[in-house]
């Protein structure tokens, strides 16, 4: 009995070892160890596998979206600078943080172990950080630091993020994004920038000072124009009505008007002329 359970023990100490488990979010890579070795092209998926005891090893990669940031500092309090410096093309050192975000290609999996044979961490900060910096520098190469600092950074960063596309692509890594997080550029660079920047604010200000003068000046005529208007109007309208009224006084139509405003009174004295 001693012996069957001794066996039994022994039996489930090698299903135990055989055994390996594959969580969520990841898949397995078949490393064989025996009859030359090899890498298995068919990832293993989530879930329980056995495999070959001593002759095979199970590599597990996660396929969840990840996110590699290379910057002067990653988190607060930190002295770490794993940022990227290339140069524009006049030659001038830009300091750049990225942030990169990306998943694996599935069926890849096992081909990118057997290019890299190494752990994913391992590959994004070496073989990804170079090839970060390898788009970074064809790409910034192509402007001049006042542009990646102000005009062409968003052009510059659909440019990078599309050569990252293509040649981490092609290795299994699926881009989701690339983040221009910070584009540092030397300070006189920077003070250029500033003193166009403060040059067309007041050349703005000053048009639109001009244009309010203009404006003012347009209003005041308008309303010079619009009374000399009125007062040619009243003028026209009185001279209208002299001239009018003139045509109408005849001598009868005088008489007429004196004789009904009379009171039929004769005046005390006259000078010798006509009764009226």
């Amino acid at each position: 009995a001693s012996l069957v359970l001794l066996a039994l023990l022994l039996l489930g100490a090698v299903l135990y070892a055989k055994l390996e488990y594959v969580p969520p979010g990841h898949v397995g890579v078949s490393v064989q160890k025996c009859g030359g070795g090899g890498v298995q092209q068919t990832p293993i998926p989530t879930g329980y596998y056995w495999r070959a005891l001593f002759c095979e090893e199970v590599v597990r990669y996660s396929v969840s979206l990840q996110t590699l940031v290379l910057a002067r500092t990653r988190a607060e309090g930190q002295a770490l600078d794993e940022s990227i410096t290339v140069t524009s093309s006049e030659g001038l050192p830009i300091g750049v943080d990225v942030s990169m975000s990306f998943t694996l290609d599935t069926p890849k999996v096992p081909a990118m172990y057997q290019k890299f044979r190494n752990d994913l961490d391992h590959i994004k900060h070496m073989f990804m950080r170079q090839t970060v910096r390898e788009g970074l520098q064809e790409t910034f190469s192509k402007f001049t630091a006042e542009q990646l600092y102000s005009t062409k950074r968003q052009e510059a960063r659909v440019e990078v993020q599309k050569f990252l596309f293509d040649r981490l692509g092609a290795d299994g890594f699926i881009i989701q994004q690339f983040t221009l997080n910070e584009t540092r550029v030397p300070d006189a660079v920077v003070t250029a920038i500033n003193a166009k920047v403060a040059m067309m604010q007041d050349a703005q200000r000053s048009e639109q000072e001009v244009r309010k003068s203009r404006a003012l000046a347009d209003q005041a005529v308008a309303q010079a124009e619009g009374q000399a208007r009125a007062k040619r109007a009243i003028a026209d309208a009185e001279a209208y009505y002299n001239t009018t009224v003139a045509k109408s006084l005849s001598n009868e139509f005088v008489q007429y008007k004196a004789i009904e405003k009379w009171d039929g009174k004769l005046p005390t004295m006259t000078g010798g002329g006509a009764l009226p």
